[in-house]
């Protein structure tokens, strides 16, 4: 608690640094709603792409049966598409909080949208071996994957924990709290990479149950999005 509060004090005020100041330099600013806007493309484009590794039915197959060879790979395209759009949600929060964006949430917004655009190859992965012999790999590879994308809303949080002034003064209180809860998402995804060696499909299980979690456990998204009173 004092390190949070020694963080809050520490980010009062404006940044002094040239490397904590306007990204744009002399120039247009990026503002919370263009990073945004940016950012909504990338998520979209990931949540599309996963789709195109599960295959279609041929003409001579019948169609349940070849369905239900492919429920690996529909399995892990359904969590991971609902892992893209939790973030999204997530983002599409966290932002609205935000008043002002530094070159540092810039670079933290970067590294989370390309990890948001790796997850297709897990994916993919994950799909195509979970019934083989080399299952477990696929698995790891996919959890981590996850636990590395969730991890940027907690550097993001931190961030925001250290400069406030980034934030809307109606914001700011729920900084703490907002960084605590974003550790749920990188330490179950850690948790189901290391239940995976043992058994691959009680690691996809333990993903799908955070999606769930993070789905009808939680308040509603709209909700989430409205600043407090001041």
């Amino acid at each position: 608690m004092a390190d949070d509060v020694a963080d809050d004090r520490a980010g009062d005020g404006p940044p002094d640094g040239p490397g904590d100041g306007p990204p744009g330099g002399a120039g247009e600013p990026v503002t919370p709603d263009r990073l945004r806007a940016f950012s909504d493309g990338v998520f979209a484009i990931a949540a599309t792409l996963l789709i195109l590794e599960v295959k279609a039915p041929a003409a001579d197959e019948r169609v349940w049966h070849a369905l239900r060879t492919e429920w690996p790979a529909l399995a892990a395209y359904a969590v991971t598409f609902l892992v893209i759009g939790i973030a999204w949600i997530h983002h599409h929060n966290l932002f609205h909080q935000v008043r002002t964006v530094d070159r540092r949430m810039l670079l933290l917004n970067l590294g989370m949208l390309a990890t948001i655009s790796f997850l297709p190859l897990p994916t993919a992965t994950l799909g195509g071996h979970l019934r083989g012999g080399d299952a477990s790999a696929a698995a790891v590879f996919y959890s981590a994957s996850m636990a590395a994308a969730s991890a940027w809303f907690t550097l993001f949080w931190h961030h925001l924990c250290r400069r406030p002034y980034l934030m809307h003064p109606a914001a700011r209180d729920g900084a703490r709290r907002a960084r605590r809860n974003s550790l749920l998402g990188p330490v179950g995804y850690v948790a189901a990479a290391l239940l995976a060696p043992l058994t691959p499909e009680g690691s996809l299980a333990l993903s799908a149950a955070l999606v769930l979690y993070f789905v009808v456990g939680r308040r509603a998204p709209a909700t989430r999005t409205r600043l407090p009173a001041k």
